[in-house]
């Protein structure tokens, strides 16, 4: 695969010759923009298509990285005709066309699972509010599930669209709106579904992408996200048993109605059309620096080392936009958030949502990683859903799945039952086996499963021997595949109120969604230090209130960005609204409001606060009071 553009979209960056040599990304591809018509007729025979950019997808051989894989869909059988598919794409007028060329002596399809050629693809829906966004299922192939079970069905039938929301999984039938969003033909050198031998079956697709909410004519482009898999099902209807099988070769992710392990980032500009030569190079996700002119940190919870000061950093917040949408890549799309159920309650409100800020870097063969966690409510469990706990999500470079793709490892540090930090998942086999060390530490204030005080939060740190992890000493290929995920449990006297949620960045758990694809530059000493306030946009930061606990009055600070009105809004621990302040015209920088809480009984209360600066609008953290009569 051809190296790809250098760009988080709608921003360009300069980078050394030395640098592009080392870090083609495997996970990206450009779709080039058609300057001809495309006729959708299977025969990909217009001269665009012979400029397109291609990907082979082969079984048996290792398929881009990071999670690109195949596998026998039944292990006792044996591989009688493996794939060795080509697959192109370009665009035109916010179509995205996908052309297909799969080599296949037995071209068949059935009623019965997995015995069937077919294409399962998704692309990921940009109109969606959800994130991560959601999967929309795209699946063309030989399955015939009204097929009565032992029948064959007609010889030369076409391939079918698969639903659910532009095919029909049990008849033939589409409406003009489907087939406006979604169309292609296929040409088979051969005939489906008898028992003679074939030769190919040839796909050209086409797809309306701004359905999807795609808009493939701005200036600055556009990131297609999708994944596929070819099926193969070979010799099913030749009359020998010992040849019949059935494989799966996917790119990315095998699945189409899932945000699973990982996607391709199709990418699109105007001006890079089927006549461009020399394609721009998309950057890595990340770049981290090298720590190896700085001292080695001492792994203690305690990040005033000077190393930290100059590590990559970022932040994960609960519910925040703003900051997700300053991730690189696809991460604004990819990364997200989760609240599960607990106890079959319903969703309640997140009275204390999560904040945190994340460091990264490498030096020598190991990979130090740290999270300043922000938490009023610290608890400790064995309850996944309920747990407070930091996740580092990385591929094991010497390990891969059933499916012949990377495994990732996941490294928790959570908070037990009784109140300790513990280590669990692939952690402790990490510690284990020697190189790997982590800690974590109660700020200031802090306590854990105490519910009748504030706490400020908790500090993890970690050092990975990324040798234990498939590297070697020069860190191979410099690559680096990983996600974090940070889990945020609270608990209340009234278990109703109880609620949990997890929220990530790039991947949040082994199985996906995706991967930030991160390069570990030697070249790139540590010179710069952090500033957290270029980061992330101006926004209202709490300075906390005195006294606390208090009766029945506290002053609470606060700083906002702008000179603007503010509405100081309370709630009990249901989420109720007991109280709501306005003040007006309050100036940029600190401030501060007194709150009487007389007439309210003694527990615990939450606040949050709004500014309107003119056309704009910023919400705080929630801050969380104690009233003790």
């Amino acid at each position: 695969m051809k190296r790809m553009a250098l760009i988080s979209l709608g921003m360009w960056f300069i980078i050394s010759a030395a640098l592009l040599a080392q870090i083609p990304r495997q996970d990206v591809m450009w779709a080039k923009k058609a300057v001809g018509n495309i006729v959708l007729d299977g025969r990909l025979d217009e001269p665009d298509w012979a400029k397109a950019e291609s990907v082979m997808v082969v079984f048996g051989q290792p398929g881009p990285l990071p999670t690109s894989g195949y596998r026998a869909e039944f292990q006792q059988e044996a591989v009688t005709d493996p794939t060795h598919a080509t697959v192109k794409y370009l665009v035109k007028d916010n179509q995205l066309y996908i052309g297909f060329i799969i080599p296949d002596s037995s071209v068949v399809g059935s009623q019965d699972w997995a015995r069937w050629d077919g294409i399962l693809m998704s692309i990921k829906d940009r109109a969606s509010a959800n994130r991560p966004t959601d999967a929309i299922e795209f699946v063309y192939g030989y399955w015939f599930p009204e097929v009565p079970a032992g029948t064959r069905p007609r010889v030369g039938a076409s391939p079918r669209f698969i639903g659910p929301r532009y095919g029909n999984f049990t008849d033939t039938t589409r409406t003009p709106a489907q087939i406006a969003v979604w169309d292609a033909r296929t040409i088979v050198d051969g005939a489906s579904n008898d028992s003679l031998r074939d030769r190919s079956w040839t796909v050209e697709m086409r797809i309306s992408v701004d359905s999807l909410g795609y808009n493939l004519n701005k200036p600055e482009g556009e990131i297609i996200e999708t994944n596929f898999s070819i099926w193969d099902c070979d010799y099913l209807y030749e009359g020998h048993l010992d040849k019949i099988s059935t494989t799966r070769t996917h790119i990315q992710s095998p699945w189409s109605n899932a945000n699973s392990d990982n996607v391709i980032r199709l990418y699109t500009r105007p001006d890079v059309t089927t006549n461009t030569v020399a394609l721009p190079v998309v950057a890595p996700d990340v770049v981290l620096p090298n720590g190896a002119n700085k001292p080695e940190p001492v792994i203690d919870g305690y990040l005033n080392d000077e190393a930290w000061q100059y590590a990559y950093t970022f932040k994960i917040a609960w519910a925040d936009s703003v900051v997700r949408n300053g991730y690189p890549g696809v991460g604004p799309w990819r990364s997200g958030q989760w609240q599960p159920e607990l106890f079959g309650n319903p969703r309640p409100p997140v009275l204390d949502p999560l904040t945190s800020t994340v460091k990264m870097f490498f030096r020598g063969t190991k990979l130090y990683v740290a999270a300043d966690i922000s938490d009023q409510l610290i608890q400790g469990t064995n309850n996944y859903d309920a747990m407070d706990a930091f996740r580092l999500l990385i591929g094991d470079r010497n390990a891969v799945d059933l499916a012949n793709a990377m495994l990732f490892r996941s490294l928790i540090v959570q908070y037990g039952p009784n109140g300790q930090a513990i280590a669990s998942d692939y952690l402790p086999t990490l510690v284990d086996t020697g190189g790997t060390a982590w800690a974590c530490r109660l700020k200031q204030g802090s306590t854990v499963n105490n519910y009748n005080d504030i706490d400020s939060g908790y500090v993890v740190e970690m050092a990975i021997d990324l040798t234990k992890l498939g590297y070697n000493s020069s860190l191979n290929d410099k690559l680096l595949f990983a996600g974090i995920d940070i889990f945020d449990g609270d608990s209340f006297q009234d278990s109703v109120a109880n609620y949990g949620t997890r929220t990530w960045w790039f991947r949040e758990h082994t199985g996906g969604p995706a991967a930030a694809w991160i390069y570990m530059d030697q070249n790139n000493l540590m010179s710069v230090k952090q500033n957290e306030t270029s980061i992330i946009p101006n926004t209202i930061k709490l300075l906390g209130n005195y006294p606390n606990p208090f009766n029945p009055s506290t002053k609470i600070g606060y700083s906002i960005p702008s000179t603007g009105d503010v509405t100081i809004v309370f709630y009990n621990i249901l989420g109720k609204e007991v109280a709501r302040f306005n003040q007006t015209n309050q100036p940029a920088g600190n401030n501060s409001f007194t709150f009487n809480a007389k007439g309210l009984a003694s527990g615990a209360y939450f606040y949050k606060i709004n500014l309107k600066s003119g056309s704009n609008s910023f919400n705080s953290v929630t801050g969380k009071l104690i009233l003790m009569k």
